[in-house]
């Protein structure tokens, strides 16, 4: 055996420590099913809501609509905002985000996650402020 193999065999031994000599009862991927099991349900819920059907809001008026992201741009707000766009005869699920830009006919949402959006204001049926209110604030 040469040198380079002699090191290649050391290095492929194996420790195996019989299961009756273990510290502790090791199940194996078992521990994970809970955290697997967990993130699958909240990405299950979240895909459920976003794919319920959205009651229509009430229709506002492009200056109520204008005024309302005017005021969360000055003021930093989150908005909820409601599409005119309608898929299956129901409207889309509402865009929240804060209100971080506001020119020419078009607003920018930065969402909590992921890039902000543009949307004209003439596509907007209706827009609310958010309640930011921390719940140790209340």
């Amino acid at each position: 055996m040469t040198k380079g193999e002699s090191k290649m065999a050391d290095s492929l031994v194996e420790n195996n420590v019989p299961r009756e000599l273990w510290l502790y009862p090791d199940r194996g991927m078992m521990k994970w099913m809970g955290w697997l099991l967990s993130d699958h349900s909240a990405y299950l819920e979240e895909a459920a809501k976003s794919e319920k059907p959205q009651q229509p809001l009430s229709e506002m008026t492009f200056a109520d609509i204008n005024e309302t992201l005017q005021t969360a741009w000055e003021q930093s707000q989150s908005v909820a905002v409601q599409l005119s766009a309608l898929y299956n005869d129901q409207y889309l699920p509402l865009i929240e985000g804060a209100v971080v830009g506001l020119v020419d006919g078009q607003v920018y949402l930065q969402p909590k996650s992921g890039r902000p959006r543009m949307l004209a204001v003439a596509d907007i049926r209706h827009v609310e402020p958010l309640d930011t209110t921390k719940w140790w604030d209340q």
